[in-house]
């Protein structure tokens, strides 16, 4: 029998919650490891901050980049629901690497 707090998949509302608590901070987490990529590649080349910003800048670009080729493969594969959670999570994961070019830069 399944209790008034879990969903169809047979997990609680609390579990579920934790999980997605878990799924930000791991793109929170892969955003910065992006970010810190791309001041080590500046810092060997030796331009500096500017340098810097601009590889972050260039590595959300190319995550940008890759929503619409992992949509357009998903939805090839007739998977609407796949392509959606995929968009979604680059979307974030994006949106989290501005934040650290944005936090860098102030």
């Amino acid at each position: 029998m399944q209790d008034s707090g879990s969903s169809g998949h047979g997990m609680a509302k609390d579990e579920l919650d934790g999980l997605r608590g878990e799924i930000v901070a791991l793109e929170t987490a892969l955003a910065s490891a992006f970010g810190e990529i791309a001041v080590l590649r500046a810092a060997i080349s030796g331009g500096g901050t500017p340098a810097a910003l601009a590889a972050m800048e260039a590595m959300a670009a190319q995550l940008e980049g890759s929503v619409l080729r992992g949509v357009i493969g998903a939805e090839q594969e007739g998977r609407p629901q796949a392509s959606a959670g995929f968009e979604r999570r680059m979307e974030q994961i994006a949106h989290a690497l501005r934040n650290a070019i944005a936090f860098r830069e102030s």
